[in-house]
């Protein structure tokens, strides 16, 4: 059983954190293998609680395991980019759209904030400008819950939280492959004026749009 930590965190949920960052900020890579020697020193942590995190990513789509090998960070393809994207536009598209609807004033205020606090630091990390940020990574996921947050459906929120997620090593990727060519800020700006100005089609169509230029960056890398 996991072992409960002050505030209810849990010591598999603190190693599936420090695993899942791993990955995504590419301090393991694609087709890694993940030894528990090594997973164990950097949570800190006994086998158990590495095993039972390495049981969650694997069903997130993060690691892989093989009988053989054992543990291994899945690696990235052009048909998982296209599934995921296909998914995201048909869900989140839609839960937009709802969102954009049902929304009440609150709704609003809490997407209005959302975008202001992500506008207010840039994207690339200064040292590294192919890099993206993690603070401003932390409140990009934050602006996207806000903008389908009022869909009035708790399952559809928790595919599309899945899919933001499962999308995120594809997303990283991207930032540092379109060398700055992207207008990812007027994006977000349109897609909230578009939500605001009850635009619930238009709204939908734009995030569509945004999502399909995150793949288009990454096409040519895969194709190459």
């Amino acid at each position: 059983m996991d072992q409960k930590k002050p505030g209810g965190r849990t010591l598999a949920g603190d190693a599936y954190e420090a695993i899942r960052q791993s990955i995504r900020t590419g301090a393991v890579k694609p087709g890694d293998r993940l030894r528990f020697a090594d997973l164990q020193a950097l949570c800190g942590m006994s086998v158990t609680p590495v095993r039972e995190a390495l049981a969650r990513l694997t069903a997130e789509g993060f690691t892989v395991l093989d009988d053989h090998r054992g543990y291994s960070v899945a690696v990235l393809s052009l048909e998982e980019l296209r599934d995921i994207t296909a998914a995201r536009q048909l869900c989140e598209g839609e839960a937009l759209r709802l969102s954009v609807t049902k929304g009440d004033g609150d709704w609003e205020a809490g997407l209005i904030a959302a975008h202001h606090l992500m506008a207010r630091i840039p994207q690339a990390r200064d040292d590294i400008p192919s890099a993206m940020r993690e603070d401003w990574e932390a409140r990009h996921a934050t602006f996207h819950a806000a903008l389908i947050a009022a869909c009035g459906s708790p399952i559809l929120l928790e595919i599309c939280e899945k899919l933001f997620s499962r999308a995120d090593r594809y997303r990283r990727m991207s930032v540092s492959l379109s060398g700055g060519t992207r207008d990812v800020t007027g994006e977000h700006r349109r897609l909230m004026e578009l939500a605001l100005a009850r635009d619930a089609e238009g709204a939908a169509a734009a995030l569509r749009e945004h999502y399909g230029r995150t793949a288009a960056a990454l096409e040519g890398f895969f194709k190459a």
